[in-house]
């Protein structure tokens, strides 16, 4: 992707379709000037000329610390390594920080995160919960009957963050092969593959992804969804009022 290709793909506003955070990530990181503060060092991601609950976090060799965090935020590191209070996030971790926790951090050089807000959260005394890397999964729901192309997938989730019973929720999900039609996504959800592949299509772009890609599907979207092989993925998902 040439570099105005990007600067057009991430414009304020375009229209709401998937990401490619990691690529974004890259496109935008010039944006951030200081990267030695937690709460500012951050480029976000906009649609409709509106900023949305997504963004970047670009930090250099820092450190410092929140009094309280002003909502619910899940981080995922895309390079370096994050450490949120006793939590240490290298490439591919993830964790949610509760809206009121109080914490020190640490980043090492060139570190590089994306971030989704909860902006509707309330303080909670739940702290930094780490995204597991080893899920106690649970049967769940598979994808409606009508947008299926061929047989309904095996589907298993681990909820590690759920609350406002399901507006925020973060955690694993798996599942066997399968495809789907794209539908208009009512929510907006990151996603990143630990394990597989997928290709996603929405109007006219179509992009696949491979194990350790980053993703954003937009609320508003249309995303049709085509896995060949099983899929494993961290997820943080916003249902926005």
């Amino acid at each position: 992707m040439t570099g105005l290709a990007q600067i057009d793909r991430y414009a304020l506003d375009r229209k709401p379709s998937f990401v490619d955070l990691r690529d974004f990530a890259e496109a935008s990181q010039g944006k951030v000037a200081a990267r030695g503060d937690y709460l500012s060092s951050r480029a976000a991601l906009y649609e409709n000329g509106v900023e949305g609950p997504v963004g970047l976090i670009a930090l250099d060799a820092a450190s410092g610390s929140i009094e309280a965090i002003a909502s619910d935020e899940f981080v995922l590191v895309l390079e370096g390594e994050l450490t949120l209070g006793d939590v240490v996030l290298t490439r591919g971790a993830a964790a949610v920080i509760a809206h009121g926790t109080s914490f020190a951090w640490t980043a090492a050089a060139e570190t590089l995160a994306v971030y989704m807000r909860y902006p509707e959260s309330a303080p909670s005394d739940a702290g930094i919960t780490a995204i597991s890397k080893d899920p106690a999964y649970v049967p769940s729901n598979k994808p409606a009957p009508e947008v299926l192309i061929g047989p309904a997938p095996e589907c298993r989730n681990f909820n590690d963050y759920r609350v406002d019973e399901g507006r925020f929720v973060c955690g694993t999900w798996a599942s066997t092969a399968y495809r789907r039609h794209g539908f208009a996504y009512g929510h907006y959800e990151i996603m990143h593959l630990v394990e597989g592949s997928v290709t996603l299509e929405d109007a006219g772009l179509e992009q696949t992804f491979q194990t350790g890609a980053t993703i954003l599907a937009e609320r508003g979207s249309h995303c049709a969804w085509d896995s060949r092989e099983d899929v494993a993925k961290l997820f943080a998902i916003y249902r926005a009022g």
